[in-house]
């Protein structure tokens, strides 16, 4: 088993910075990081208040970064992006606020994108089935039924 190298506190500060201007990152992904880099618990704290003041960690910015991803990218429904979020302890607010960037034309023409793209990978199954399959298919995607009900009837 390979054991991790230690690294000094200003080190750690240096490559979790470099990890920051990289991509967006929520404080429990630079809190997890820092802890693999071995930093001590009240460290970690202090480092992420000097992150946030810096610039580096927003929460609003990182949940409107990954809502857009996750809608755009991976054609995840609202209960999907809020589940995940929230796991990555993200406030409601900030939650909110992400969400309200889409609109609710291209949250229906994504159900509709989904559906017709499924349905014509599926077309020689029971008509029953068939439903009961896509409507299984949309709920893990994070749509909920009465997002899509009107449209698979």
């Amino acid at each position: 088993m390979q054991q991790k190298k230690i690294i000094t506190t200003r080190q750690a500060i240096e490559k979790i910075k470099n990890y920051c201007a990289t991509r967006e990152h929520c404080q429990s992904e630079v809190r997890s990081k820092l802890f693999d880099y071995q930093v001590n618990k009240d460290t970690i704290e202090d480092i992420i208040c000097d992150l946030i003041s810096e610039g580096y960690i927003n929460e609003e910015r990182y949940a409107k970064a990954f809502v857009k991803g996750k809608f755009n990218i991976k054609h995840w429904g609202t209960l999907k992006i809020i589940n995940h979020l929230k796991a990555k302890g993200i406030s409601q607010q900030c939650i909110n606020i992400a969400l309200a960037e889409i609109k609710n034309d291209d949250y229906q023409q994504k159900i509709e994108l989904l559906i017709e793209k499924w349905l014509n990978t599926h077309k020689n199954e029971q008509p029953i089935i068939r439903k009961y399959k896509l409507t299984r298919y949309l709920l893990s995607k994070g749509y909920s039924y009465e997002d899509f009900a009107d449209i698979i009837k």
